[in-house]
């Protein structure tokens, strides 16, 4: 059975594996990649004992879709493992689950961790092009963090 197609406003199709194969998923809201919930996702799970949810996850900041796109693109780029249910339809998140973070999850937090590097490299990204890929802003936050030990050293 095919899914109805909506206008890009109203909908984001993504492909979602079941234990028949992949199948078609709408998600009727408009959530973009935010790097910010990026960084505040991975330092919650790290500061957590046993892994997070989302009465944790969902404080206030961020409601449960943005959550559990941004937990999904996570788990998808290998940077934690987790797992996100959904409703009957397929469509609305029910609940999230952060069991911990990959290797390269914590090499990633480790790059974006301090709230100085994060911010200048925020910014430096943003001046100069916008939006850019996780390796980027990777890349960036590391730079920053050497130049500012660098300058902290005198070199």
């Amino acid at each position: 059975m095919a899914a109805i197609p909506m206008p890009p406003s109203m909908a984001t199709s993504l492909r979602r594996h079941t234990h028949d194969g992949p199948r078609l998923f709408v998600r009727r809201c408009d959530v973009r990649r935010d790097l910010d919930i990026v960084r505040y996702i991975l330092m919650t799970a790290e500061s957590a004992e046993v892994g997070v949810d989302e009465t944790t996850l969902c404080s206030g900041r961020y409601d449960i879709n943005q959550i559990a796109f941004h937990v999904e693109l996570l788990r998808d780029y290998g940077l934690v493992e987790a797992e996100v249910s959904y409703d009957g339809f397929g469509e609305e998140p029910l609940g999230v689950t952060v069991s911990r973070l990959t290797w390269d999850g914590y090499d990633y937090l480790d790059a974006i961790r301090s709230a100085k590097v994060w911010g200048r490299a925020k910014d430096a990204i943003s001046k100069a092009v916008g939006e850019t890929s996780l390796s980027v802003v990777k890349q960036t936050c590391t730079i920053v963090a050497s130049e500012l030990i660098k300058k902290q050293l005198g070199i």
